[in-house]
């Protein structure tokens, strides 16, 4: 089942193998962790590089984010909730 905000936020796999659509491919397995690490380290600039448009006066709060996402992209309520099931606990 597709998720468009998990989509956005991780890239569509389906696009091409190994390549999201934000064109950042990953050789092998290291990469993506590397990736992941760093994105982890400044949640707040990769989310800017993600989604660049998001207003700078919103940028380290989630909830605004989301919102504006909402908003912008036509996100559901539901897209959140399945994306938030998606990650591991």
């Amino acid at each position: 089942m597709a998720n468009p905000l998990f989509n956005m936020y991780y890239g569509n796999q389906q696009q091409m193998p190994g390549t999201n659509m934000y064109g950042t491919s990953f050789i092998n397995p290291m990469q993506k962790v590397a990736y992941i690490m760093q994105a982890m380290t400044n949640p707040a600039a990769f989310v800017k590089n993600v989604f660049p448009d998001i207003p700078d006066q919103i940028q380290n709060n989630p909830n605004q984010i989301l919102q504006y996402l909402q908003r912008t992209r036509g996100i559901t309520q539901q897209d959140i909730q399945n994306a938030q099931n998606q990650i591991p606990r």
